[in-house]
């Protein structure tokens, strides 16, 4: 069971920020065995970088109409939110992946 302290509400649903990975991976040399979503502490100038950053890693990034559904894009909010390198996130099993990206999304699709 959840701690009330790392569940934020969106649209009146509980959004899990604390993430026990099923799959703890080790990333420069330290074992990683949770992620904490901060989304509180995420600004508009943290998105808006998200968005320079996934433009620039490919051209057609920039031709993503909805970037809040584009799974590369979400890595790089999540990475924010937990204060770690996007390639941290990367490198999760693809259970663990999917579950940070989906949890981003919903955080930045309720409009929180």
């Amino acid at each position: 069971m959840s701690d009330k302290s790392n569940i934020e509400m969106v649209d009146n649903q509980a959004l899990e920020t604390q993430i026990n990975l099923k799959r703890p991976i080790v990333f420069e040399d330290q074992t990683v065995n949770q992620i904490n979503l901060d989304f509180e502490s995420l600004t508009g100038e943290d998105i808006e970088k998200a968005e320079a950053q996934f433009n620039a890693e490919a051209p057609q990034n920039s031709m993503v109409m909805v970037k809040e559904m584009s799974k590369p894009f979400l890595a790089i909010v999540a990475s924010k939110a937990a204060r770690v390198h996007v390639d941290l996130i990367r490198k999760l099993s693809a259970p663990d992946y999917a579950k940070i990206t989906t949890r981003t999304s919903l955080f930045l699709l309720g409009g929180k």
